[in-house]
């Protein structure tokens, strides 16, 4: 299909090589036959203009004006046809009114309607026979011969339709007509173009890169993230036998996002892909669209999706970062941070997440779980994971394999019994991570064992208060400490909430 298909002046519109002025000639020498002549070439006007379903309405087209010409021969040939010619003409008429329909469709509506646009065809062609049957007008061989070239002019329509979607040239006319669209015309050809990326996941690469990066430029340009965060349809590809880094939870390979763009591939190994894992990562989707929808990747590290087609474990994609974690930004660039800055974007974060509803907790919030975008701001990143963990394998996020290493930052109730995982736990971790982020060692870096810190925050003993003279100058003055400190008091109640957090950080 051409990038813009031509549409021919309606004075040269063609239909068994005939104009529409020689078809009205034609009929002219049987007035009887007037009206149905006029719907015919009202037919292929219409059929002329459909933007999608091409080959099967100029099939449709020309079958009208066929079958115009063996009623024309059957009245020239002194036979009482007067009763076909009403029937036909009435048919016509519920043809011309199907069509004209589809035939003011713009580009996208065409797109996504090309599975119904089709079965109306064929109805209009079916309502054909059965009025030229009913008058022997036609064989029965007439209509399996229309019938099997229906299949396959419907065939051929397909696959212009995925020429024209994977012609990387037509990515600017493809997005440009979707953004004059309707959101909903353009999320559901969005998933339309998903649906046909798995559909030819093992075709030749040609098809399945055009389909991706004209989706990618869809997306990236409307702001919409993909309809199906369930990417099992080659969305993402690992760059690399092994992964880049990780922790004890989980590890992270780079990939390659609708062959477009860098991401990271983080999987999680506390849990496996099974049909459990899958529920619940379906249901945490509409977490991460509505999280998409209020804060656009601003204070939040967007998901892309999940994936379980790719190894034992699940995995999640995410935009990545340049930048790192807030831990490698700040000891990478030192003193040319502004450390109250990035710490109040940190909890701006946290506040988008409180401030859903229902709040989403983060529960393992730390200075490795926060990424610095391009222009130095913090996303924070792997929210909910803790409560994904949680429901999939029954065991507390605390107990969970993996999760050791992030005790320093857990507030004392998630330790004892079940652990308890709430907004106050967040913002107890908020204050071991801004701890973290001005010091550049992680919580209660004077004692060794893991298991210590665990005990002496049960008891209510917090981090040695820094005194160094770098610590000092980067912000953390005493103002400072004493917000930390509030935040660390042991009873949860009693720790202030985000939005008191951010009352303190200059305005």
């Amino acid at each position: 299909m051409s990038r813009n298909p031509i549409r021919r002046p309606t004075n040269i519109v063609l239909s068994l090589g005939k104009t529409v002025a020689q078809i009205t000639a034609q009929f002219a020498p049987v007035p009887a036959l007037a009206p149905a002549a006029e719907l015919i070439c009202a037919i292929i006007q219409l059929c002329q203009n459909v933007a999608q379903n091409r080959h099967a309405a100029f099939q449709l087209r020309d079958r009208c004006h066929r079958l115009g010409l063996i009623l024309y021969d059957k009245v020239t040939g002194n036979e009482n046809v007067d009763a076909a010619i009403l029937s036909v003409t009435q048919c016509l008429q519920q043809i011309q009114t199907t069509m004209s329909g589809w035939a003011q469709t713009n580009k996208v509506q065409a797109f996504l309607h090309q599975a119904e646009v089709a079965k109306d065809i064929e109805r209009c062609h079916n309502m054909l026979s059965d009025c030229l049957t009913s008058f022997q007008l036609v064989s029965h061989t007439e209509i399996h011969e229309w019938q099997a070239q229906f299949q396959l002019e419907t065939q051929e329509d397909h696959r212009e339709l995925l020429n024209y979607l994977i012609n990387i040239e037509n990515s600017q006319s493809i997005t440009h007509e979707a953004l004059q669209s309707q959101g909903s015309d353009l999320r559901q050809l969005m998933s339309m173009m998903q649906q046909l990326l798995g559909d030819n996941i093992r075709t030749a690469d040609r098809v399945h890169n055009g389909l991706s990066s004209n989706l990618y430029d869809l997306q990236f340009k409307s702001r919409e993230l993909l309809p199906d965060f369930h990417l099992r349809s080659g969305e993402v590809v690992r760059i690399g036998q092994f992964p880049i880094s990780g922790t004890s939870a989980m590890d992270i390979y780079e990939g390659l996002y609708l062959g477009r763009e860098k991401v990271a591939i983080k999987v999680v190994r506390a849990v496996n892909s099974n049909e459990s894992s899958l529920r619940r990562f379906k249901r945490e989707c509409e977490i991460w669209k509505d999280l998409w929808n209020i804060d656009q990747g601003k204070h939040v590290l967007p998901f892309y999706g999940f994936c379980q087609e790719d190894g034992p474990f699940p995995y999640m994609v995410s935009p990545w970062q340049s930048n790192g974690t807030a831990l490698t930004y700040v000891k990478n660039n030192v003193d040319k941070i502004d450390y109250l800055k990035l710490t109040k974007g940190v909890a701006l974060g946290l506040q988008v997440l409180h401030s859903m509803t229902p709040p989403v907790v983060h529960g393992d919030l730390k200075a490795s779980n926060i990424v610095i975008d391009h222009l130095g701001n913090p996303l924070i990143a792997d929210f909910g994971l803790s409560r994904i963990v949680e429901d999939i394998t029954g065991i507390p996020f605390s107990q969970s394999r993996g999760v050791s290493d992030s005790y320093r930052w857990f507030a004392p109730e998630v330790c004892i019994g079940q652990g308890v995982l709430s907004m106050s736990s967040d913002v107890y971790a908020y204050g071991m991570t801004v701890l973290e982020i001005f010091t550049h060692e992680q919580p209660y870096n004077n004692i060794k064992h893991t298991t210590e810190v665990v005990i002496r925050s049960a008891k209510g003993e917090h981090p040695p208060r820094p005194i160094s003279e770098p610590v000092l100058r980067r912000g953390l003055n005493e103002k400072m400490w004493i917000l930390l400190n509030n935040l660390w008091n042991p009873e949860p109640s009693q720790r202030p909430t985000i939005e008191q957090v951010l009352e303190v950080f200059p305005q």
